[in-house]
Formats: C-alpha cells, sequence, structure tokens
C-alpha cells in the first residue's frame, strides 16, 4: 500500500456542532481517513488562512496528509457546515461554501477520489470532472456522490454532472438517502445493479444500521452484507470512513483502474476493512476515522 499515492479533490470545512468546531467536509474525511490507513495522500481543496483554517491544516498534517499546492487562499474564507443533530444520532446541516477546489494537480496518482460538492458547485466542479475523466488508464478513480439536498437541486444539470462521474468511476460508493434522491423509489440493491450495468467494477450502496449491498460489473451476482455491531455516538463521518475503507482495501488486493475488475477475494478484503472503519467511526463523536492500528485492535 505504501507504494500507492491517492489524490483527493473537493471540500476541506469546518463542522460545527453544539458549539464545538472541528474539521470536516466528505473528501477531506476520506483523505485522513486513507492517511490514517497507511496510503500516502494528497487533498486538493480550498482553505483561507483564517483560525479555521489553521485548525483544518493542523488537523491534516496530524494525519499524514499532504496539501496540494494551491489549496490554501490567503484571500479566503474557511468553509463551514453547521451540524444538527438527531437523537439517533444522524446529522443535517446548513452550509457556508464556496466551490473552488484550488489548483489541481497534473501528477498522475494511484488512487483518484472526488465526490460531495466538488462534483457539482461551480466554479470547481468543471475542473474536477476534467481531471477525473481524464486520468490515466492506471488510475483507480472512485466516486461518492454524497448528496446535500440543501445545497444541490434536483436538476437535469445536476443529474448529468452526477452521472458524468458515476460513468467515468471504477468504484462507486453511495448512501441509500443519496440512492433515493437520485432514483426515487428504487431498491438500493436495485441502484447498485444499475451503475454496475453502467460501467463501474463495483457500486456499493450503504444502508446505515442495515448494512450494505454491492454490484459489481463482471457478475450478476449481489453481495449484501450486515452492518458491525457498535454503539453510535453520532454518524458524523461514517459513511466517509467506510469509503477510506472499501478504496484502502481495493488497493491492497492489488486493484487499479487496468484491472478494474473485483474478484471475490478482493470485495471480501476491501467491505471487512471499510465496514470495520464504519464501526470505529460511528462509535465516537465526530468524524474520526481509525488508524491501522485500532483495525487490527478491533
Amino acid at each position: 500500500m505504501a507504494d500507492t499515492h491517492c489524490l483527493v479533490v473537493g471540500e476541506a470545512l469546518v463542522d460545527i456542532a453544539d458549539g464545538r468546531e472541528t474539521p470536516g467536509g466528505s473528501p477531506l474525511n476520506v483523505a485522513v481517513g486513507l492517511a490514517r490507513l497507511g496510503l500516502s495522500t494528497t487533498l486538493a481543496t480550498h482553505l483561507g488562512t483564517d483560525p479555521r483554517g489553521a485548525l483544518v491544516r493542523a488537523h491534516l498534517d496530524d494525519s499524514g496528509v499532504a496539501l496540494a499546492e494551491g489549496s490554501v487562499d490567503p484571500g479566503a474564507r474557511t468553509s463551514t457546515a453547521e451540524a444538527t443533530l438527531a437523537e439517533d444520532g444522524s446529522a443535517t446541516y446548513a452550509f457556508d461554501i464556496d466551490g473552488r477546489v484550488g489548483t489541481l494537480p497534473a501528477a498522475a496518482a494511484g488512487a483518484l477520489h472526488t465526490g460531495s460538492l466538488a462534483a457539482v458547485l461551480s466554479p470547481g466542479a468543471e475542473a474536477v470532472r476534467a481531471l477525473f475523466t481524464e486520468a490515466p488508464p492506471a488510475t483507480l478513480r472512485t466516486f461518492d456522490p454524497n448528496i446535500r439536498p440543501t445545497l444541490v437541486p434536483h436538476t437535469r444539470r445536476t443529474l448529468r454532472q452526477v452521472q458524468a462521474f458515476l460513468t467515468a468511476a471504477h468504484v462507486v460508493k453511495l448512501s441509500d438517502e443519496d440512492a433515493a434522491w437520485l432514483w426515487p423509489g428504487e431498491d438500493p440493491a436495485d441502484v447498485a445493479r444499475r451503475i454496475a450495468d453502467g460501467g463501474a467494477a463495483l457500486a456499493v450502496v450503504t444502508r446505515g444500521a442495515d448494512g450494505v449491498v454491492a454490484a459489481r460489473r463482471d457478475t450478476t451476482d449481489l453481495v449484501d452484507l450486515p452492518a458491525l455491531p457498535a454503539a453510535v455516538a453520532d454518524t458524523i463521518g461514517a459513511g466517509d470512513a467506510f469509503m477510506s475503507g472499501l478504496i484502502a482495501g481495493l488497493v491492497e488486493a492489488g486493484v487499479t483502474g487496468s484491472s478494474a475488475r473485483v474478484d471475490d477475494p478482493a470485495l471480501e478484503v476491501a467491505l471487512g476493512l471499510a465496514l470495520s472503519c464504519a464501526a470505529i467511526t460511528v462509535s465516537r463523536a465526530g468524524a474520526n476515522p481509525p488508524r491501522r492500528a485500532e483495525i487490527a485492535g478491533a
């Protein structure tokens, strides 16, 4: 794994919950999760030099995530997401964010991940899509739509934007809420099958406490796994931790963009690691994905 470099592109921000400020943003959380699992990881994003930007940079440094050149803008205000927690630990967000992602690196990476607001918000979405769709064949491209309904209108334009990433990705992870937003009324298993039939080597739909369902392009078999037991503190960052584990597991199993095939052993490794990462993350407050040593001791 140490030889595979991962580039993550997208928003980094500060989550505000119950008056407490912590670094967040789906792409940032995925980058932190990857680095903590042992992947060399760079995040291309857009931060200010304000105190919140300093908080985010310190968090990235602590987890071993490098910032791509141009990710820090002295004239910018670091974005925020104010979270409201429900009794079951789930969160809804009010965002103060712009759509810039800084200067995107031209160098190839072994794995390239994006998603969430970076895929749909201008002015950065167009550049992110070009970077993603034009990546070298060997680059493993992964995508998580992570739809934010309060910011993203359900329009034909948005659906086209998301579809472009779904078509270009080798691996897609989405929540059952994302699936319902994109294809209202469809069963999560049918959504996974639809995405795999559209070209993805692997499509995974997470269903919270009900576990996950996965479909692959090269087989009609569906894989349905339960979530691992966990005492839930909150669900902030759980899907991102799952995504980090999924990517790391696939890389560990030798899956690349060139192979674009996920066999049974690779899927078992990747989903096992992803579910473990999610279970540990929901057991503690905030987006705090586990380090590799925690997985070994779980």
